[in-house]
This record gives structure tokens, C-alpha cells and sequence, in this order.
């Protein structure tokens, strides 16, 4: 493709890239004007205090677990690269 080929071919896509944003800054205004208008509004959920701190509860100790075993992985993790290290170097010592 000669010169005079290349600057039509960057022409042509420039006009499509600007067609292309004025249709997404179009539907950019369309989602922005039917959120507004939305009439629906959210209704508040239909629990109980009693239910709220139960659930609560259950969060915070489904949480500490996953502290735990993060912990407990990483411990593991780093042992065995220790383990691996130290065996490597006994190893790499010993035929030295």
C-alpha cells in the first residue's frame, strides 16, 4: 500500500472512531436519562435486628476462618520453600 493509501485507510478509520464515540457517548446519555426517570425505588430488606446480628456474627467468623487458613497456608508455603532451600544447599554442599 503506497502512501496516498495508508493516509485514506487512517482518514477512514478517524470517522469511524468518531462515529463510534458519539454513539457510545448517545448511549451513555440514553442509561444516564432512564436511571434517572426510573420511578422504581429499592425497598429496605425485611429483617429483623435479631436476624441482622445473626448474620453479622456468622460474617465475622466466616472471616476469621479465612484469616486462619491464609495464615495456615502461608506457614506451609514458607516452610516448605525453607525445607527446599536447606536441601538444596545440603545437597549442592555435599557433592562439593
Amino acid at each position: 500500500m503506497g502512501t496516498l493509501g495508508c493516509i485514506n485507510d487512517m482518514l477512514q478509520r478517524d470517522k469511524e472512531n468518531r462515529e463510534l464515540r458519539k454513539i457510545g457517548r448517545e448511549r451513555l446519555h440514553d442509561t444516564r436519562k432512564r436511571l434517572l426517570d426510573s420511578e422504581q425505588k429499592s425497598q429496605l430488606p425485611d429483617i429483623s435486628l435479631e436476624e441482622f446480628e445473626e448474620i453479622k456474627k456468622k460474617i465475622q467468623e466466616k472471616e476469621e476462618a479465612d484469616l486462619n487458613s491464609s495464615i495456615k497456608m502461608t506457614l506451609i508455603f514458607g516452610c516448605s520453600v525453607l525445607i527446599i532451600a536447606l536441601l538444596s544447599w545440603f545437597i549442592f554442599s555435599f557433592f562439593n
